[in-house]
């Protein structure tokens, strides 16, 4: 149960209720309010950096596209404006012992180098690489954090709304990737889906541990 963030928010003096059993302790702006709450039902540390750069580098990202039949690996995936995110929703539903936590993420910005695996029955995988470069107007991170009162993020599902497609640029490597690569976008939408099941995950533990409360995972 979550009786414990109920007293803390009733402490404060600034809780919000709409539908019977949602409570909503924190204006979306104070870290520090939403910080306290998730470690009085956690054991998060409040240890935080306090700030993402707004461009890093990560190595060798894999991410599976099952509608495709692939697998793709980003050698070298550079983010930027990660450090823009915003929390953009944060509740709790006390009968239903969940806290719900939404982050935006705007004009979130994708760089790589990367190797697309082409898998086909009874075929050996086929490999191309290419360069992109995408920006996403905006991607929505939501999670659900059950068990209130022993909140998990590291173990939480998030759920990655892509909420419009990107704008982004492809430079082919090599001849080989140039012929495979199709021009068709038909499906874009599907691929971006399969794409941030798998981005989303750390997207929101690098955020919220940065920022919020430090839960000891990415």
């Amino acid at each position: 149960m979550i009786s414990r963030a109920i007293l803390f928010c009733l402490a404060v003096g600034v809780c919000a209720a709409g539908k019977a059993g949602i409570v909503r302790p924190c204006y979306f702006s104070d870290r520090k309010c939403i910080a306290d709450n998730l470690r009085a039902n956690s054991k998060c540390k409040p240890v935080i950096k306090g700030a993402l750069p707004n461009k890093y580098t990560l190595q060798n990202v894999r991410f599976e596209a099952p509608f495709f039949n692939a697998s793709f690996i980003d050698r070298t995936l550079t983010i930027r404006n990660h450090n823009k995110c915003k929390i953009s929703e944060f509740f709790f539903n006390v009968p239903g012992d969940t806290a719900v936590l939404s982050v935006d993420c705007p004009y979130l910005d994708l760089e790589s180098d990367r190797t697309l695996i082409q898998h086909t029955s009874k075929k050996e995988d086929s490999k191309y690489n290419y360069h992109i470069r995408g920006e996403y107007p905006l991607i929505r991170l939501t999670t659900n954090l059950k068990h209130a009162d022993k909140l998990n993020l590291c173990s939480a599902f998030v759920f990655g709304d892509v909420t419009a497609l990107p704008i982004f640029k492809v430079d082919p490597l090599d001849k080989p990737t140039k012929n495979f690569l199709s021009h068709d976008l038909t499906v874009l939408n599907v691929f971006e889906r399969e794409t941030f099941f798998y981005r989303a995950p750390y997207l929101m533990r690098k955020y919220i541990n940065s920022y919020i409360c430090n839960f000891g995972c990415n």
